[in-house]
C-alpha cells in the first residue's frame, strides 16, 4: 500500500462529493483521521492470509428458501375500511409532490 497522506484539499472534495459541509477549522481534524484509517489498512495489509479461506459470509447460516405459492389475499373491503381516508376502492394519502423542498 502507498504512504500517501490525505490532504486538505482532498478532504474538502471528498466532503463536497458527499454533500457534507466541514467547518474549516475541522478540516485538518478529519485529514488526520483518515490518515490513521489508511494507517491501519497498511498494518493489517501485512497480515499472512495466505491460508486463509476466502469467505462470503462469516457465518455457516443459509437462506430458508420455500416455493412461491399463492395464498387468499386479504379481503379488499375490510381493507378499505381500515384505513383513515378513501373514496371509492382508493386510498387517500396526503400530497408530498407540491410542497416546496427546503435547500
Amino acid at each position: 500500500m502507498s504512504n500517501k497522506k490525505v490532504t486538505s484539499k482532498e478532504v474538502k472534495h471528498i466532503a463536497k462529493l458527499s454533500k457534507l459541509e466541514i467547518e474549516d477549522d475541522k478540516i485538518d481534524y478529519y485529514a488526520n483521521e483518515m490518515n490513521n484509517i489508511l494507517e491501519y489498512f497498511n498494518v493489517i495489509s501485512k497480515v499472512d492470509t495466505s491460508n486463509v479461506e476466502p469467505l462470503t459470509h462469516i457465518t455457516d447460516n443459509v437462506n430458508v428458501i420455500r416455493e412461491d405459492e399463492p395464498h387468499d389475499c386479504i379481503d379488499k373491503k375490510k381493507f378499505i375500511d381500515n384505513c383513515p381516508d378513501t373514496f371509492g376502492n382508493y386510498i387517500k394519502v396526503p400530497s408530498i409532490l407540491d410542497k416546496e423542498i427546503d435547500e
